[in-house]
């Protein structure tokens, strides 16, 4: 697993915990979410599998081949949609506006053909303003190495993913896992926001957890962390909270 995995899914965990405490306000306004709930605690553990099959060491490499084109050509197209976004704020163009709209949290959950489709939207979208991009340091040989990596994990998107959930067993690499929480995640984002001025605490608290992830941009003033909470807001209180999903499991301590 990567430092970023490890961070995001420790970030996880503290959300689960503070969903937990506060579950019977959230289930009563939308008993569909448990559903997700449930899923965010299988993923959290299939991760911890993965982890303690990996030795529970942080690294920049992957093992799997797909993986590693994957997250190649992820990181060949941030630059170049930064670049975009820059440049259609100066000079608004409607050939590059969907390519510089995209956001890391648009971005990380994707796999396969629809991450594909993306990354070829960003790379046409770049190939087409090229004198534009270079005026603003981006190099052909930048572009280029979007367009080589999206070369080879075409065939390899192709490839069904391993990824199979059965209850709380699940199978699959790290990076797959963690796409996958990501959207969970994003549920519960919008989960919240509609809860914020019905449930301030619990917003605040989640926000207070989520705030972890560098991507997440904060929409409400947060109170610090509060261990799940004390149970004033009609949570079930940090002593339940806090041992819903056990220890800190390593490496994530």
């Amino acid at each position: 697993m990567t430092d970023r995995e490890i961070a995001y899914a420790k970030m996880a965990r503290q959300l689960y915990r503070v969903l937990t405490d506060q579950r019977p306000q959230w289930e009563a306004r939308n008993p569909a979410a448990v559903t997700d709930f449930e899923q965010l605690n299988a993923y959290l553990q299939a991760i911890d599998e993965v982890a303690t099959r990996q030795g529970g060491q942080g690294s920049a490499e992957y093992t799997d081949v797909r993986d590693r084109a994957e997250h190649a050509a992820e990181e060949a197209a941030g630059l170049l949609v930064r670049s975009l976004r820059k440049l259609h704020g100066s000079v608004p163009n409607p050939a590059i506006a969907k390519a510089a709209g995209y956001t890391p949290d648009q971005l990380d959950p994707l796999h396969g053909p629809d991450l594909l489709a993306a990354l070829n939207e960003i790379a046409a979208a770049a190939d087409g303003v090229r004198p534009l991009l270079a005026n603003n340091g981006v190099t052909d040989e930048q572009i280029d190495a979007l367009t080589a990596a999206i070369d080879l994990y075409t065939p390899l998107s192709e490839v069904p993913s391993s990824n199979q959930s059965q209850g709380s067993q699940l199978s699959g690499t790290a990076r797959e896992l963690t796409k996958n929480l990501r959207g969970l995640v994003q549920r519960f984002d919008q989960l919240i926001d509609s809860l914020r001025e019905e449930i301030p605490g619990l917003a605040e608290r989640y926000d207070d957890a989520r705030s972890a992830d560098a991507n997440f941009v904060r929409n409400s003033t947060g109170v610090g962390y509060n261990n799940g909470g004390d149970g004033s807001d009609g949570g079930v209180g940090p002593e339940v909270a806090g041992s819903a999903f056990g220890p800190e499991a390593k490496p994530f301590q």
